[in-house]
């Protein structure tokens, strides 16, 4: 049964562990001369997902699963992640901690589990401000009178 994907990789329920989100929301704090400070609500800041998943050799090859995971977080484009059949949208790979539990006696992993954070992607255009063409004018020329000036003393006595 298909729990989760990321991109092309698939998690099944045997190998889904739980995951973990944050929510940020931006707000500014804006002091004043006479309590209270007032607040500014921003917005709502990128989602933050951590999954913790599990490859184990009775369903997969744990080695090839995980080094599927870093190859997808070395692209870093966004792929679209889904679980238990919710869009939560395109993410990007922040970080991967993986641990094996259990190796057999050839030195091989049996089972592998990783610590998945994942941030969301949204698509965001340039803000760019308009700027109308003003024609500069050039100054006026002073006349050969208004150039030399006689001199005149500060301090006078």
């Amino acid at each position: 049964m298909q729990y989760a994907t990321l991109g092309d990789i698939v998690f099944k329920v045997y190998s889904y562990l739980e995951h973990k989100e944050t929510n940020e929301y931006a707000v500014a704090k804006h002091r004043t001369i006479f309590a209270p400070s007032s607040l500014q609500f921003l917005g709502d800041e990128l989602l933050s997902l951590e999954v913790k998943i599990g490859f184990h050799r009775d369903f997969c090859n744990p080695l090839e699963e995980y080094q599927k995971l870093r190859d997808l977080a070395k692209e870093g484009l966004p792929k679209k992640l889904i679980i238990a059949e919710q869009v939560y949208g395109d993410f990007v790979i922040e970080s991967i901690t993986a641990e094996v539990k259990q190796v057999d006696m050839w030195g091989k992993p049996v089972a592998v589990y990783c610590n998945v954070k994942l941030t969301e992607y949204r698509e965001k255009k340039l803000q760019t401000k308009k700027v109308k063409a003003t024609k500069k004018k050039a100054p006026a020329k002073k006349s050969s009178q208004e150039q030399i000036q006689p001199y005149k003393p500060i301090i006078t006595r």
